[in-house]
């Protein structure tokens, strides 16, 4: 094995005379096993750079000669500790060919120290839970890892216990799943599951939600009165969020929640039939993207989104989210808690901040919004987890 530092490495920003060696990298990927695969064009689908706006994406290669061995999109993006707004980073898609080739075992933690040399406010989202190969090498670097938790809802109980891939890890559990389903049990469990589990917010009667196109000023004036509550969120402006969850998105959903006519919050919702997930097999899954709103509000405003995919006939809710609000917030909407493959690492520098306003992380505020989803799932090459 020759050693990675005896190689002349070097990363550079993605452009398109790196195209052709970026296909080969990522056939090369494929053939190996990979999971995922990395943009092959140099200007980002999704947060394109451009003039006014502080959210972008920017790719960057690692290359050996005329090879790509390595790439990662770093993500710029204004955060606010406690209120107050830094411009960080957000680091995702590290992809090496160490995956497949020991020989360059080491390119992942190269990716890593790039990215910290060009922001050292960093972090990263997701990466497939706490035992995954980049979750272990961002502990090595010296980030507090902190899981996100992962919220689930039966809606359609038959159809959830024929598909299920998670649980049907035997042709005995099949069997006993296909019964449930086919006599009625899981539905009669899941019935009685929502109607012990759901609880109606207070005030139900001054609540409205309104399907909206785009976020408005509105949506200023709520993150401003926001931001304080939380000891780490995204900034969620209209521009940003017209940036991170367009308009034209397909599947997307955008929620306006209101009580007595001034907005307390919004929802960000996604409704899709999966595709042959590993772990949810086919199923018309609604997730609960983005949410935002005073830990106080957190409760009408998850019970409105979940009301309104569940009207949309979907089979199965999901959410993450970390903040204890926005947890019991989900309990009370009839979710449960489950396994989560979605864990938030902040480098060094970063956690420090947020450990001068939380010193136990219990009031970050991060979902799926705050990640690349739903953009990144389409880079996935196999069957995805919810």
């Amino acid at each position: 094995m020759i050693l990675l530092a005896s190689r002349k490495l070097r990363v550079e920003s993605f452009a398109t005379r790196h195209v052709p060696a970026l296909r080969a990298f990522n056939e090369r990927l494929a053939a190996g096993g990979a999971d995922w695969r990395f943009p092959e064009e140099p200007t980002p689908e999704w947060l394109p750079r451009v003039a006014g706006s502080e959210v972008f994406q920017e790719l960057f290669v690692l290359v050996e000669g005329d090879e790509v061995r390595g790439a990662y999109v770093l993500k710029r993006q204004p955060v606010a500790l406690r209120g107050e707004v830094r411009q960080i980073g957000n680091l995702y898609m590290p992809l090496s060919e160490g995956t497949i080739n020991r020989a360059y075992s080491l390119v992942g933690a190269r990716l890593f120290s790039d990215a910290m040399q060009r922001e050292p406010l960093l972090f990263a989202l997701g990466m497939g839970g706490g035992n995954t190969q980049v979750t272990g090498l961002v502990r090595a670097l010296g980030w507090p890892v902190y899981p996100v938790p992962f919220f689930f809802k039966v809606v359609n109980a038959n159809r959830f216990l024929r598909q299920i891939r998670y649980l049907r890890t035997s042709r005995l559990r099949s069997r006993l799943l296909d019964l449930a389903a086919f006599s009625g049990i899981g539905w009669a469990v899941a019935a009685a599951a929502g109607t012990v589990l759901t609880r109606r917010p207070r005030g139900v009667g001054d609540l409205r939600a309104e399907e909206v196109e785009r976020f408005g000023e509105w949506t200023d004036d709520l993150w401003h009165s926001c931001a304080g509550a939380y000891s780490f969120a995204a900034v969620r402006t209209a521009e940003v969020l017209n940036r991170v969850h367009p308009p034209h998105r397909k599947g997307l959903s955008r929620l306006k929640v209101t009580r007595a006519g001034r907005a307390i919050g919004f929802a960000v919702l996604q409704d899709e039939q999966s595709l042959a997930s590993e772990t949810l097999g086919q199923m018309r899954v609604g997730t609960v993207v983005d949410v935002l709103a005073k830990p106080e509000d957190a409760e009408a405003v998850m019970w409105l989104a979940a009301q309104t995919l569940e009207k949309r006939r979907v089979d199965l809710l999901i959410s993450n989210q970390s903040h204890p609000a926005w947890g019991s917030a989900l309990r009370r909407a009839g979710f449960i808690e489950g396994p989560t493959n979605c864990v938030f690492a902040a480098s060094r520098q970063l956690a420090d901040l947020i450990k001068a306003v939380d010193p136990q992380g219990r009031e970050l505020h991060l979902n799926r919004g705050d990640g690349d989803w739903p953009w990144g799932i389409n880079l996935r090459t196999t069957g995805s987890n919810p």
